[in-house]
């Protein structure tokens, strides 16, 4: 299911490129689905990584995601996925209020391409500075809002000691991304 999901996100995605390093999109993907897979989540979620993006992003739909890889699969990544319809406010809300509320497979499905996206904001201020936070639809003080809102629901309705362990490294990045 693995190498399929790779298959058809790859091609969903051809031809976008990250907006902060300019490298091939898909790298993002892959990015997720190995934070999931390193954190012994089933393949099912793994496969949702691989696909987080391919609704909101690609010609790709739900309908789809189901026929090829199933319900599960399909209800993580509708989880994910924003309505772009919406303000980017509301689009965030949403997405803090899914983290608050979803079960585990969501919240790790979640926070892992929020754990890769804040990666590249790390290195893009390393080497770009505050001019980073010029990629954004929203600045720096937003970002932070959304990223810190995220951390701080992130554990509800979870014990820390079952949470995967990358929910620690993205409340540190969070830290040291927003220097608080």
């Amino acid at each position: 299911m693995y190498e399929k999901a790779v298959q058809i996100a790859r091609e969903a995605h051809r031809g976008q490129k990250r907006k902060i390093t300019g490298e091939k999109y898909f790298s993002h993907p892959l990015n997720v689905a190995r934070i999931l897979r390193e954190a012994n989540m089933p393949e099912y979620v793994v496969v949702a990584g691989i696909l987080h993006d391919a609704v909101e992003d690609t010609n790709l739909t739900e309908m789809d995601i189901e026929r090829e890889f199933g319900k599960e699969v399909a209800r993580l990544v509708a989880a994910h996925t924003e309505d772009k319809s919406l303000s980017w406010e509301n689009r965030k809300s949403h997405t803090i209020q899914t983290v608050k509320t979803g079960d585990l497979d969501v919240k790790a499905l979640i926070v892992a391409d929020k754990l890769d996206n804040l990666t590249s904001i790390k290195y893009a201020l390393s080497s770009e500075g505050e001019r980073a936070w010029t990629y954004f639809k929203r600045g720096y003080k937003e970002q932070k809002w959304y990223y810190s809102s995220v951390a701080s629901v992130m554990y509800e309705g979870i014990s820390k000691d079952t949470a995967p362990l990358f929910f620690a490294q993205y409340e540190r990045l969070v830290r040291t991304v927003f220097r608080k």
